[in-house]
C-alpha cells in the first residue's frame, strides 16, 4: 500500500495498521510495527498529506510512550524524516483525497502548487517540531543504552531547508529584507544546535543550503553586502574546523569522521563559489576585492596541501602527489565569478585584474588542465571589464584618462 498510486491506499494502510495493533499479543515481537508505521506514513506521503502523516507519527509516539507494544518497539528515524520532508513542501492544494481517481484532481497541472509565504512559515514550524520529537526519542534510547538509534544530518538538513524556503520572494525583498535575514539566521541556529548541542555532524549539504540562501540575499547595497559577509563567516567556520582537525591529527577525529564520507572534500568548490557569487552580486569595489582574496586563498590552500610520498613510486623516487583531502580546487566557474565581480566593480584596476585572471586560466589550460579550458562566458566577462573600465568611460566623455592627472 505504501507504493500504491491510489489515493485510497493511505486509508487502507491505516485500517490494516489498526487491525495489527488490536490483534497484537504482548508475547510476540513488536519490531515489525516499525515497518507498518513507516509504510502507513509513506502511503500518506504519496497523497502529499503531511497532516495525516503526522497524525500517524503521533499515534506511533503515543504507543511508544505507554509501552503498549513492549520494549522491542522503537520508532524508526525514517518515519520522522518522511514527515519532516512532507512538511517542508506541503501545500493544502496538493493533497489528494481518497475520493480522487489516481491523480485526476492534479491532472493537467504542469507543476504542483507552490505554498504561500504564510504556509511555508507554518511548514517550517511543523518540521522543527517533529525534529524536536525525534531528538526526544533519541535521548530516551541513548539513556536505555540503545546504540542503534543514531541521528545524522539528514533530518536537520530538511528542517533547515524548510526554514530557508520560508524566505519572502525577491519581489518583496525591500520590505522583508530584515525578515529574510532573521529567517536564515534561524535556519543557521538549527546548524548550531545540531552540531554543538546534539553532537550531530553536519554534512556538505547542510552548508550548501545555508550558503545558497545567503547568496540569494546578496545584492547591491548595505544589506546585500551584509548577506555576503554572513556567507563568508559561515564558510570560514567550516574552514576552521578542517584546520583544527589537521592540527590535532586524525586519531582525535576518527570517531567524528565516521559519519562523513572521507571521499567528500568540503568545503567543496560549490561552497566557495556560493560565497564568491555573494560577493560578486554586491557589484561593489569591496565585494570584488573580497572575492579575489577568497579565490587567492583557495589557490593557496589547494597548492599548499600536504605533499606526501607517492605509494606507487619506486623507493627513492622524487615523484610526489598532492593530498587533496579537505581542499577544494578553484575551477573555471570560480574564476568567471571573480572576473564578473571586477567587471561590475568600477575599480580603476578592474580590467587589469580581470585580464590577469583570464591569463591564469589560459596558463592552467596550456599546462594540461583540461578542466580549465576557457569558455565564452569567461571571455565575455573579461571583455565586459574593459567596456566598464572607468578609463574608457572617461575617454568617452573627453576626460583625461591619466589617473595622476
Amino acid at each position: 500500500l505504501s507504493v500504491s498510486n491510489r489515493p485510497s491506499a493511505a486509508k487502507l494502510a491505516e485500517d490494516v495498521l489498526e487491525r495489527m495493533i488490536a490483534q497484537y499479543n504482548i508475547s510476540q515481537s513488536s519490531s515489525f510495527f516499525n515497518v507498518a508505521f513507516s509504510g502507513c506514513i509513506a502511503a500518506h506521503a504519496k497523497n502529499n498529506d503531511a497532516p495525516r502523516a503526522e497524525k500517524i507519527l503521533h499515534q506511533m509516539l503515543d504507543i511508544y510512550d505507554d509501552g503498549k507494544l513492549g520494549n522491542d518497539f522503537v520508532p524508526e528515524v525514517r518515519a520522522f524524516g518522511t514527515c519532516i520532508a512532507m512538511w517542508s513542501k506541503f501545500s493544502p492544494a496538493n493533497v489528494r483525497s481518497s475520493g480522487d481517481k489516481q491523480n485526476s484532481r492534479l491532472k493537467g497541472r504542469s507543476k504542483m502548487d507552490f505554498p504561500s509565504h504564510q504556509q511555508r512559515v507554518q511548514n517550517a514550524d511543523r518540521a522543527e517540531a517533529i525534529l524536536v520529537e525525534l531528538e526526544n526519542v533519541s535521548q530516551l534510547e541513548a539513556a536505555k543504552g540503545n546504540s542503534n538509534f543514531v541521528l545524522n544530518a539528514q533530518p536537520y538538513n530538511i528542517a533547515i531547508l524548510a526554514r530557508v524556503q520560508a524566505i519572502a520572494g525577491n519581489s518583496k525583498y525591500d520590505s522583508d529584507k530584515g525578515e529574510n535575514k532573521q529567517t536564515i539566521l534561524h535556519a543557521q541556529s538549527i546548524l548550531d544546535h545540531m552540531e554543538y548541542e546534539m553532537g550531530v555532524i553536519p554534512d556538505p549539504y547542510t552548508y550548501s543550503i545555508l550558503l545558497h540562501a545567503w547568496c540569494q540575499q546578496s545584492r547591491p547595497g548595505y544589506e546585500g553586502e551584509k548577506a555576503a559577509e554572513y556567507a563568508e563567516e559561515l564558510l570560514r567556520r567550516r574552514i576552521e574546523d578542517v584546520d583544527i582537525d589537521k592540527i590535532y591529527g586524525d586519531d582525535m577525529i576518527a570517531e567524528k569522521s565516521k559519519e562523513v564520507a572521507q571521499a567528500d572534500i568540503w568545503p567543496n568548490v560549490k561552497h566557495y563559489s556560493s560565497v564568491l557569487k555573494a560577493h560578486a552580486k554586491t557589484k561593489s569595489p569591496g565585494g570584488a576585492k573580497k572575492a579575489l582574496a577568497l579565490l587567492s586563498e583557495m589557490e593557496r590552500r589547494f597548492f599548499d596541501a600536504n605533499i606526501i610520498d607517492d605509494p606507487n613510486s619506486n623507493h627513492g623516487s622524487t615523484d610526489y602527489h598532492v593530498d587533496q583531502k579537505d581542499v577544494a580546487k578553484p575551477d573555471l566557474v570560480c574564476y568567471s565569478i571573480v572576473i564578473d565581480a571586477f567587471a561590475n566593480s568600477r575599480l580603476p584596476e578592474a580590467s587589469a585584474v580581470a585580464l590577469r585572471l583570464l591569463q591564469a586560466v589560459e596558463t592552467k589550460y596550456d599546462a594540461g588542465d583540461v578542466s580549465m579550458k576557457p569558455n565564452t562566458r569567461i571571455y565575455t566577462a573579461a571583455i565586459s571589464s574593459l567596456v566598464h573600465s572607468p578609463f574608457i568611460e572617461d575617454e568617452k566623455t573627453g576626460a583625461d584618462s591619466d589617473p595622476s592627472g
